[in-house]
């Protein structure tokens, strides 16, 4: 199950509205292309969104902050920030993430629940090869990434906690991974633990059971022919939609709107920068 909600989590980190994790996305990418893959810096600019979670032209930064929404005088306007003990949030994480000349992240840097946060990654080619994460400044863990034959079939962590250090190792068990019609699932400790995603890397449904509760959570996303997100559905119950309601001279999306089973919901605003 730690397996399942690790990569739940990596998809999760900057992929609401989009991903700024771009080895990731290409890692499930390729993985379906039996290997090899498409790099960045080789691909025309038309091309080049594919491998930006449906972002184009080269990004130096990209600063995202959300808030809550309301309507008035029949706008949809700010109404200060979003209320995170709801049951469910479609929001993206108000963060700033950083990009390297070839497309990749650099970092991603952030405050959530009081902690300042902070990833790095580093590459070998294409793909991920080491993530730190920090907490307020502190390593919290170093993972490395082992591949074989352009798949990933191993993480070694090497986790910080109070001063004393573990180590850990997450295989990857090729007999719960399936690929099916483009898509790749990655099961849990029961069949109703899942993850799907696309080729593109974008996770299109997800599944937790809680053995508890016997109660299994689904949460399912569309999204358009650039990648960006258009819903999200939360168990049947709550539809979140996005309405990319402003976009550069780059064609990124710099503002979009979200709705909660049609009602404003929440306002969320990028500050992108370019090299």
């Amino acid at each position: 199950m730690y397996r399942l909600l690790y990569l739940i989590l990596a998809y999760a980190l900057a992929a609401v509205a989009v991903s700024c994790i771009d080895g990731q996305r290409s890692d499930a990418e390729d993985e379906q292309r039996g290997g090899g893959g498409l790099k960045s810096d080789t691909l025309p600019q038309g091309q080049r969104q594919l491998l930006h979670g449906g972002m184009s032209d080269t990004i130096y930064e990209v600063v995202t902050t959300v808030f809550a929404a309301k309507e008035e005088n029949d706008s949809i306007v700010k109404a200060g920030k979003p209320d995170y003990d709801r049951e469910y949030s479609a929001f993206p994480n108000e963060d700033t993430c950083m990009y390297d000349t070839t497309g990749k992240v650099s970092f991603v840097s952030g405050i959530a629940d009081g902690i300042g946060y902070r990833y790095e990654y580093s590459y070998e080619g294409k793909k991920v090869a080491e993530e730190k994460y920090y907490q307020n400044g502190e390593l919290f863990y170093d993972r490395r990434y082992i591949y074989e034959h352009g798949q990933r079939i191993n993480t070694v962590e090497e986790l910080y906690i109070c001063g004393e250090k573990t180590i850990n190792e997450y295989p990857v068990d090729t007999l719960k991974v399936r690929y099916k019609g483009g898509y790749r699932i990655e099961y849990g400790d029961t069949p109703n633990d899942y993850c799907i995603t696309d080729q593109r890397g974008n996770v299109v449904k997800e599944s937790s059971y809680s053995e508890m509760d016997d109660y299994s959570s689904v949460i399912e996303y569309t999204y358009n022919e650039r990648g960006w997100r258009i819903s999200l559905n939360y168990d049947g119950e709550y539809l979140y939609t996005y309405d990319y309601t402003n976009i550069d001279a780059h064609g990124n999306w710099i503002r979009a709107v979200i709705r909660c089973n049609g009602s404003p919901y929440g306002i969320v605003e990028r500050t992108i920068s370019y090299y």
